[in-house]
């Protein structure tokens, strides 16, 4: 069942469509836990395995992106690999609130944890000091746009309530990019901030002249000349994929390009 418009999403706060309930994504192993609380030093608290009710949609896409992660630490973890993923963390599904949550489309993610003291903290690591950690919050980010088509975060944030989790929703789907969406130029900006070292770089979700040598920067670096993410959701997954890869592995731009296998696997997905 297709969703609904941005404009219906809002207008009223009844849940509607149908609902499954889960306590994991993807497969029965990969549990999710409700954070609770913050301990003394911002991180988030997720003391047991939690059901959070949802469209059977979402829990596909959200369990796309567990799995998309978990591969990634198969093959990009960036140290003492392979990291096998483990559990995430959660805040909320479906609420019957205006929006995509009544719908259960929506999913807000607090943490992704790869076990060993591999993970990703969304109240803490999408600012912090240590360049690793960002760069692993941006390859979240990246992987959860390959299977939403919007997702809100602490650089995308357009009312001030994003700073500690990662909204994604299906309102927009996986689509082309599209430089005037926040989800996407953030994402890219971010790419070239802490990927192709653009430090100056102003995270602000606007397009303009800044943006554009840093998006040339990074087709360069990619060897992505003749993939434009604009002109179809495929490539727009290719470069995703990228960014996930160096982000994940804490690596800058360039040290994976893109392939033709690749531009395959971005058309299968």
């Amino acid at each position: 069942m297709a969703f609904p418009s941005s404009s219906q999403a809002f207008a009223r706060s009844t849940c509607d469509l149908p609902d499954i309930t889960r306590d994991w994504l993807y497969k029965s192993a990969w549990k999710m836990r409700y954070r609770t609380a913050y301990n003394k030093d911002g991180y988030g608290v997720h003391p047991s395995t939690t059901s959070f009710t949802m469209h059977e949609e979402t829990h596909t896409q959200a369990g796309k992106v567990a799995n998309d992660l978990h591969n990634l630490g198969q093959a990009y973890a960036r140290s003492d690999g392979p990291w096998p993923y483990s559990w995430t963390g959660i805040a909320g599904t479906k609420v019957c609130k205006p929006g995509y949550h009544r719908y259960g489309a929506a999913i807000d993610f607090t943490r992704f944890d790869w076990g060993s003291g591999h993970y990703v903290d969304t109240a803490v690591h999408g600012k912090s000091s240590s360049r690793y950690l960002r760069r692993r919050y941006l390859a979240v980010i990246a992987t959860c746009r390959k299977h939403f088509g919007t997702v809100l975060h602490c650089h995308n944030d357009p009312d001030g309530s994003h700073w500690n989790h990662i909204h994604a929703d299906r309102g927009r789907q996986a689509v082309a990019l599209n430089w005037n969406y926040g989800t996407d130029t953030t994402i890219m900006q971010w790419a070239a901030r802490d990927l192709a070292g653009m430090t100056a770089m102003v995270i602000d979700g606007i397009y303009g002249p800044q943006t554009r040598e840093g998006y040339n920067l990074l087709r360069d670096r990619f060897g992505a000349k003749s993939i434009d993410p604009t002109k179809s959701a495929a490539n727009l997954r290719l470069w995703l994929t990228l960014i996930g890869r160096h982000g994940m592995a804490d690596k800058d731009a360039g040290t994976y390009k893109a392939t033709e296998s690749m531009k395959a696997e971005a058309l299968d997905e």
